[in-house]
């Protein structure tokens, strides 16, 4: 170890100390001297800890070169000085030459120093670790660092002096428990285990973090670095972490160590050894077979369980709530003194003199004990805090009994996991856990004869209890706290609960149960029509084409009653619609009689009776007086024999269409009632004859002429303003709604063209600041939604505003936080689904891309329904998004002295259960979680960083170490160099990691709970472990680019039978790949690489069977090698979907994929059949709905209108060869689109023709053509299509 570099700064502050005491401090130039090497001083002791540090790290020695060789020359120039003779006089001259020359040249190095903290700060930990001696001593280091922070004044070090003092006191703490782990490095019982080299690189990088730190305090005179408070706040919390750890060390030395006990350790600890022998002693006694101990075992057990209190409670003492150490004192005698009687008693029975008297003798001696914990307990709770905590997160979706079950669940899964951790606790959970399961029973008789008002108050206490309760679970499993004073606190809960189980069978007869509680009528005040009329009726823009379209279909069409339905999300202008159809001279002219009525989410029957009168016939007093029945038939009599329009403005539910539809009379003369409202399945319901008119968003041109007619009525807009304008209303996102609102916050600015820009800049801002109207518009669909869906909808605010959402990414995280309720008939990713189409059907989500066989591939949010999302979801405790570094290490989340107190057991717990982080990756790096009951953490890289490399990787242990409760967590988009230690990570359902990793370790098996794995291996193929069998939770693996299964090792007949994704794994046609793959019986979807493989006795290429997968539906195949002589595929006859590359397969063999009875999407990739000519043949993709063709040389492509009777779309990309398509593809019915791109003008001019063709069928308003030149970007047939 080369420690030259700190012990020539030690010489140097001794030459310092020994030329001040040669000079006199009365001139003042001599004080200013003693000044300067005081400042010096401080300077190099912060130099010798950048050293001490350095020295740590042997792949750092070579930095850092001119700062060691300017110590070295001033070190040896200062020394020279000293020897000097000073009789004349010019010792203070030389030696303040000397030392201005010194405090300029540091200046210098400080900022080199605090660059290299700064820039190794991830490598150091990513090397190799610190020796315990040099550790210590860099320690020591740190804490004359520290004390001279603290005589410093700059407002920096004002600001986090508390945080300062509080670290130096923890930094104490480690520094004796490191002095002692050295003294015992000669002792025979030396203490080496993987147990203390853990502990030992946690406590470096917690020491190398407030080595720098410290530093950045000291160099810095203002405070250039918001989230410094929060880091040294962290530190701190940290250390008190792994302070029970290192008591436990303590504990285990003196248990195995033969020499005499030191000195140096506490009392309570050796007592903590006599306990552990007692737990051992009454295990052999649980474990004893002799009838006389049967009565005794759940007494004995409830001994043990309380030991293992005190052992708690002596291991990780709290704060004490006050001074009295002599109270104190008492209460830790009592306890040595209980252990000592206790082991005295246990130890004089044995086992084979067991007889009826012994054990009544036992019996008593243990009611005795148990008796004196309990007054024991009580001088707990007197003398050390207790801090009464419950959760603050919200169960959406969740009623009375789903939250009970919700809890239940956690806790089934917490007592099956592989943790350690909660051996303590597990005898109270499983308790806990029966009580809270027999109270269900009893709630559930109960409550199925209550109202909604009854059951909150039968059911608060026992949610608040149940609540409490798993905070308090999970607060002892992530170490939130003392573990004993979660026992206690169990305990005291779990008598709390047992009492509320006696009142409630004391007070409610399950079988006859009276009210007592009288029925309350639910009354909303009305919501007036004019709250929801935004739009100004003089300006309508942007409707022409639809309201064409909307016309037509009312006055044309069927002569039976119909009805015409406007369906779109809030905003988009389907009241302004309705109103220009409404008021359109062609309409009044065709119909007798137009009314328009507006129904709302709470409706009176009476009032939409009278609202339409109002327009049929005089309402009159007489009329007002009337009931609602006689209303009726005077609107049915008012209505007969005539032709009308009736307009149901702003539907929410089908009730208020089944209360009137009887009173219009169907006399087939062409009547039309018209219904406007933003939820789809409402116009599904009250569907006549005519579908739904789903309202499209606006185009940017129709955006712009909305706001000029705004802002500018018959004026145009000033040229300086059309550029930024016309930005503006792109910012619209399309929304009617947006453009009026930010219309009139333009009417009250300046026509200033900065002032637009800043508008620009932050639009949605500025509508949502701006006006509340906007929001209440937007809330009152999510008011609306169903509890189930409220929770999905707040979730898209996870994700970045504006952006596509692939659709089974975010089904997928629904499921695994809990979103999706449990279905007996479907599967989870079907019920997810479900709730998707709901949400879009309630216009608050938009459909992107469609899948080529069906369903949402990608979808979004409009931007203000985003806010609305992140609002909403922060309001309810739901999730907390995070954005940028500032929000990031805000003091809400870092944890500032205000809000955390360095006396208390707890860290500050968050409001949200899940933490969404857009920053730049570095940023989230550096980032440390001070909050442990965090369940999701979800990272997304912000868009600056998006040409930044992903590859250099990053240390995350801070997440594994800290947040032990994460069900979800996504940091696939930051880089790690080998594959996580997520052993801790018990709860984790779902796990997306990216980094250089090449193998997934076997230690995931302790992820009992995990349902998706998702690995992005940057260096390749990932190989997969053997203990992935025993995960049998496990519905989707998804490794990328490729995964190595070759080499499992099959055990028994394992298999996982919830595995339904796989991809993508390297696979070989021999027995032991298909003997792997039989292992995942009910794969539905799976992508793979095929491995050539060449069988020497048929000649040929063999692909790898596949058609035992009977649930397979959907099949993804690149293949690896080159095909000299193809043998057949062998795929299940349940595919559905099939796509190949790079097989360079000759055409003729496509007739075994054609023959697949259930076969509806194909797509041949880059170069998946070679070939000229592609000659179909009959009986041969017979259920082909979508077909894509890419980047293949087919020239020609021969088929008969027999071929593809079902095909709906035909993609073709970069087959630039083509030279035209078939022509019967224009006699076949279903066909609905044609998209081309890059191909040539020949096959172009040929699907214009098969246009034509489907025109002369009738197709001609369902058949779109979209088409794309090889040589340009340019649409020619401009019909655009998702795909």
């Amino acid at each position: 170890m080369d420690s030259t570099s700190s012990g020539d700064v030690t010489k140097l502050l001794e030459y310092l100390d020994n030329c001040r005491g040669l000079i006199s401090t009365v001139d003042h130039a001599e004080i200013l001297i003693d000044h300067q090497i005081h400042t010096i001083k401080m300077d190099l002791r912060f130099f010798r800890t950048f050293f001490k540090w350095r020295e740590g790290k042997a792949s750092f020695q070579m930095y850092g070169k001119q700062i060691t060789d300017f110590v070295q020359n001033a070190a040896s120039e200062l020394h020279s000085l000293c020897l000097r003779p000073t009789t004349d006089g010019s010792m203070a001259g030389d030696l303040g030459l000397f030392v201005s020359n010194l405090i300029e040249e540091m200046e210098e190095y400080k900022e080199d120093i605090r660059s290299f903290y700064t820039y190794r700060y991830l490598e150091s930990l990513l090397s190799a670790p610190m020796t315990k001696e040099i550790l210590k001593e860099l320690v020591d280091a740190l804490l004359e660092n520290l004390k001279d922070l603290q005589i410093c004044e700059t407002d920096l070090i004002v600001s986090v002096k508390k945080q300062i003092v509080a670290l130096e006191e923890k930094v104490i703490f480690v520094r004796n428990f490191l002095s002692w782990l050295v003294d015992q490095r000669d002792s025979k019982d030396g203490i080496q285990n993987e147990k203390l080299t853990g502990l030992l690189t946690h406590i470096e990088s917690v020491i190398s973090s407030a080595v720098h730190f410290s530093y950045f305090c000291f160099v810095y005179k203002v405070d250039k670095n918001a989230h410094l408070k929060c880091n040294i706040s962290y530190m701190v919390w940290m250390i008190k972490n792994i302070e029970p750890e290192v008591r436990e060390i303590y504990v285990g030395y003196l248990k195995d160590s033969k020499s005499s006990e030191p000195d140096s350790l506490p009392v309570n600890l050796l007592t903590v050894v006599s306990i552990d022998s007692l737990l051992d002693n009454l295990m052999q006694l649980l474990k004893s077979e002799s009838t006389f101990m049967v009565p005794l075992k759940d007494k004995i057990a409830t001994f043990d369980q309380e030991l293992r209190f005190l052992r708690a409670l002596l291991v990780d003492p709290s704060p004490r709530k006050h001074d009295n150490h002599e109270e104190v004192d008492g209460l830790l005698t009592n306890i040595e003194a209980l252990i000592s009687d206790a082991e005295s008693a246990i130890h004089s029975f044995y086992l084979d003199e067991m007889k009826e008297e012994t054990t009544n003798d036992m019996n008593l001696m243990l009611s005795a004990f148990l008796d004196k914990i309990k007054l024991i307990k009580s001088e707990v709770r007197n003398h050390y805090i207790e801090v009464p905590r419950k959760s603050q997160f919200k169960f959406l979706g969740k009623d009375e009994l789903g939250f009970i079950d919700l809890v239940l669940e956690n806790l089934d899964e917490l007592l099956k996991c592989r943790v350690d951790s909660i051996v303590s606790l597990q005898h109270q959970v499983q308790i806990f856990h029966g009580e809270l399961m027999c109270l269900r029973l009893l709630l559930k008789d109960i409550l199925e004869n209550c109202n909604k008002y009854e059951r909150s108050e039968i059911t608060e206490h026992v949610i608040d209890v149940a609540h409490e309760a798993e905070y308090v679970i999970n607060s002892y499993v992530v170490r939130d706290g003392p573990s004993w004073y979660h026992m206690l606190k169990l305990s005291d809960l779990l008598e709390e609960l047992k009492l509320i189980k006696t009142e409630l069978r004391e007070n409610f007869n399950t079988t006859r149960y009276n009210n007592t509680v009288h029925n309350m009528q639910k009354t909303t005040p009305l919501v007036s029509s004019q709250a929801h009329t935004v739009t100004n009726e003089e300006v309508v823009v942007g409707f022409e084409d639809q309201a064409h379209k909307l016309i037509e279909r009312l006055v044309g069409g069927t002569t039976q009653l119909d009805v015409v339905s406007i369906v779109g999300m809030p905003g988009l202008g389907k009241t302004t619609l309705a109103r220009k159809v409404y008021n359109d001279p062609n309409i009044s002219r065709y119909f007798h009689v137009c009314a328009w009525c507006c129904v709302s989410q709470v409706y009176q029957k009476r009032g939409l009776l009278l609202d339409i009168l109002n327009n049929v016939v005089e309402v009159t007093d007489r009329v007002h007086k009337m009931s609602d029945e006689d209303l009726a038939e005077q609107l049915y009599k008012g209505l007969k024999g005539r032709k009308y329009l009736i307009v149901m403005d702003d539907m929410w539910n089908i009730d208020a269409w089944n209360d009137l539809r009887r009173y219009f009379p169907k006399d087939q003369n062409g009547s039309r009632v018209m219904i406007t409202s933003r939820i789809h399945k409402v116009a599904l319901q009250a569907k006549q004859y005519s579908s739904p008119h789903s309202l499209r968003l606006f185009s940017d041109e129709e955006s712009w002429k909305l706001l000029q007619e705004k802002l500018f009525k018959t004026e145009s807009c000033p040229m300086e303003l059309v550029k930024i304008g016309k930005q503006i209303a792109r910012n619209c996102k399309g929304l009617p709604l947006a453009v009026i609102l930010i219309a009139g916050i333009l009417a009250r600015m300046d026509q200033n063209i900065d002032q637009w820009k800043q508008v620009a800049a932050s639009l949605s801002t500025f509508i949502v600041n701006d006006s509340r109207q906007c929001l209440d518009i937007l809330e009152l669909s999510y008011e609306h939604l169903p509890d189930h869906l409220r929770p999905c909808f707040l979730y898209f605010g996870a994700f970045a505003e504006d952006k596509e959402i692939p659709v089974q990414k975010l089904l997928r995280l629904w499921i695994a936080e809990g979103l999706v309720q449990k279905s007996e008939v479907k599967g989870p990713e079907e019920v997810a689904e479900d709730y998707l189409m709901d949400l879009v059907g309630c216009s608050l989500v938009i459909v992107e891309k469609i899948r080529s066989k069906g369903g949402v591939k990608t979808c979004r949010v409009h931007d203000l329904l985003h806010n609305l999302s992140v609002a909403k979801a922060k309001e309810e405790k739901f999730l907390q998004r995070i954005n940028g570094r500032n929000e990031l290490y805000a003091p809400y989340l870092g944890g500032s002295d205000d809000n955390v107190s360095y006396h208390s057991f707890y860290s500050s717990a968050p409001e949200q259960p899940r933490l969404c982080i857009h920053s730049m990756r570095k940023d989230f790096a550096e980032w440390k979680p001070y909050h442990k009951h965090v369940r999701s953490l979800l990272f997304f890289a912000t868009a600056e960083e998006y040409f930044v490399s992903t590859l250099d990787p990053f240390n995350f242990s801070f997440i594994f170490y800290s947040l032990k409760l994460l069900k979800v967590l996504d940091i696939s988009r930051v880089s790690m160099r080998t594959f996580p230690s997520i052993e801790l990570l018990v709860y984790l359902r779902y796990l997306a990691v990216r980094g250089e990793m090449n193998s997934i370790p076997s230690s995931i098996v302790n992820l009992t709970n995990l349902e998706t794995l998702f690995v992005k291996g940057v260096r390749g193929e990932v190989v997969l472990p053997d203990t992935i069998w025993e995960m049998v939770n496990l519905r989707q693996v998804l490794i990328e680019d490729r995964a190595s299964i070759r080499f499992l090792i099959k055990r028994n007949s394992l298999q996982l039978h919830n595995l339904t994704t796989l991809g993508t794994p390297s696979v070989f046609n021999d027995k032991d790949t298909e003997v792997i793959i039989r292992g995942f019986p009910n794969l539905r979807k799976f992508k793979c690489i095929f491995m050539e493989s060449w069988d020497s006795i048929s000649h040929c290429n063999r692909f790898p069977a596949l058609d035992f997968l009977d649930k397979l539906e959907s099949l993804k195949i690149s293949y690896y090698g080159k095909v000299r002589n193809p043998c057949k595929f062998m795929f299940p006859s349940s595919l559905k979907k099939l796509t190949l590359t790079k097989f360079r397969l000759p055409w003729n063999e496509i007739s075994q994929i054609g023959r697949l009875p259930n076969l509806e999407v194909l797509k041949l990739l880059f170069k998946s059949f070679e070939g000229q000519r592609w000659d179909m043949k009959d009986e041969e993709f017979l259920n082909l709905k979508y077909l894509k063709l890419d980047n293949l040389d087919i020239a020609q492509w021969n088929a008969s209108s027999d071929h593809f009777p079902c095909l709906q779309r035909l993609v073709l990309l970069r087959c630039k060869q083509l030279e035209e398509l078939p022509s019967c593809l224009g006699d076949i019915p279903t066909l609905q689109v044609i998209e081309m791109q890059w191909c040539s003008p020949s096959a172009a001019e040929s699907a214009r023709q098969i246009q034509e063709n489907q025109n002369d069928i009738g197709n001609d308003e369902d058949f779109k053509l979209f088409t794309i030149s090889p040589n340009s970007n340019k649409t020619l047939i401009s019909t655009f299509i998702n795909e």
